[in-house]
């Protein structure tokens, strides 16, 4: 059975009991749904279990189809059992509802079978908590027709919230669901995804635009990225040498200020003067050398003559 509570309110003589809330109880699962004290849980019960109209908003099924499959377990003032019975006095009710046997030697039996024959005739207010919790889920869940427990505020005489959620997971079957109300304090123990009361359950959760785990940039990316710089054009004359890392290899083209290779040696007898003692760049010597129609070689001067 699957239920659907949209925007369901409740408004008591006094002011609202409980808030709108919306939430789907899937079929075969375990649901906890948390609030603060005075948040309407028992009457946030009462209306999934078909016994309380609500003041605003819808339940899917009827009521008729909620009271014939929905067991509320243990509810204060609703369903819980008079304090003062003993454990065996409780048990033969509940078993007596369940349609099965419920003599005395009938409760006795089935107590021992549980290892709970110690508690037959204490006070129910004196059962131990974990003894008391499983005994009112199993015989919730034998009630015929069963197909939702609704536990109401089992932390409210169960200190440890981890153990009444144990025991409502080993209730849980393809066939039997299980919600728990219980407070926001048990919730935040417990560390496990629940519902809320007063709240739209049913919404689907935005995703943040960042992902909480993504990874932050580094100082590297948040570093201003400067321009290339571009060196000084060298003189004609300089001779610009690129540095390279210790142990590196210059690989690649040329730099490209970088000054051309030496021009071979040319036939003629090498002058003397200042440039003798190092070399010129090709810009340099092409310079040196006479361009008029004076200064062809001797040859040309003969072959001109004959």
């Amino acid at each position: 059975m699957e239920i659907h509570a949209q925007r369901v309110g409740v408004t008591g003589p006094h002011g609202p009991l409980l808030k709108p809330t919306s939430l789907r109880v899937p079929a075969g699962e375990l649901l906890l749904v948390a609030g603060p004290p005075a948040a309407g849980h028992t009457a946030f019960a009462l209306v999934l279990s078909g016994r309380m109209r609500p003041s605003t908003g819808t339940v899917t099924p009827d009521d008729a189809v909620l009271r014939g499959g929905v067991v509320l377990v243990d509810s204060p003032d609703v369903t819980e059992p008079e304090a003062s019975l003993s454990l065996s006095g409780v048990v033969g009710e509940e078993l007596a509802v369940n349609g099965r046997r419920s003599g005395r030697k009938a409760v006795a039996d089935w107590l021992v079978e549980r290892g709970a024959e110690e508690h037959v005739d204490a006070r129910f207010e004196y059962v131990p908590a974990d003894v008391r919790c499983a005994l009112m889920m199993e015989l919730a869940a034998g009630r015929p027709g069963a197909r939702v427990l609704v536990v109401d505020t089992p932390d409210r005489y169960h200190g440890d919230p981890t153990s009444w959620l144990a025991l409502a997971r080993d209730r849980v079957t393809p066939e039997l669901s299980v919600v728990v109300l219980c407070t926001t304090t048990s919730a935040e123990v417990l560390g496990v995804p629940v519902a809320r009361l007063g709240a739209d359950n049913t919404a689907p959760v935005r995703e943040e635009p960042t992902a909480k785990h993504a990874l932050a940039p580094t100082e590297r990316d948040l570093r201003p990225v400067s321009p290339p710089t571009t060196p000084p054009p060298a003189a004609d004359n300089a001779v610009i040498t690129t540095a390279h890392p210790v142990g590196a290899t210059a690989a690649g083209p040329p730099a490209k200020h970088a000054a051309p290779p030496p021009p071979a040696p040319r036939q003629a007898a090498p002058r003397q003067g200042a440039h003798e003692t190092a070399p010129r760049a090709d810009a340099d010597a092409d310079a040196d050398e006479p361009t008029g129609p004076d200064s062809r070689p001797a040859a040309d001067h003969a072959e001109e003559d004959r």
